[in-house]
């Protein structure tokens, strides 16, 4: 069975790259915003999810990301999630850790480096690419 991974991002391109990438090894879901997100993490309950922090409805801050961490650790403290953000301040990232993030990478990032993010984080997920 294929590890559930939930990416959580707006930005169509960055989404579509990480599915494509995903798709082969893992089971891809896809969320743009906090509503969709809370529902696809309830409904598919994810190993991993991918989050960024700047969402509708509050692009301008990572509030709404903050919301998606907190709802996915507090429902599924075993689930590992990977925060990809630009909002990558000193507050930003404490934030993170302290809501339960599992990793934090800045964007923009390379594959490989997603990659071995996922790999180090979630060891029980086979990746082909390693």
């Amino acid at each position: 069975m294929k590890l559930k991974v939930l990416i959580v991002d707006d930005d169509d391109a960055i989404t579509q790259q990480l599915f494509w990438t995903l798709c082969d090894e893992f089971e891809v879901l896809t969320a743009k915003d906090l509503p969709s997100a809370v529902r696809r993490a309830t409904v598919y309950e994810p190993q991993l999810s991918i989050l960024d922090l700047h969402l509708p409805p509050t692009l301008d801050s990572p509030s709404a990301g903050l919301l998606v961490l907190d709802y996915i650790k507090g429902r599924y403290p075993e689930s590992k999630v990977l925060v990809v953000s630009s909002d990558a301040d000193e507050e930003t990232r404490k934030a993170c850790a302290a809501k339960g993030a599992n990793c934090f990478l800045e964007k923009p990032f390379d594959i490989e480096t997603l990659l071995a993010a996922i790999h180090r984080i979630a060891p029980e997920a086979e990746l082909s690419a390693f």
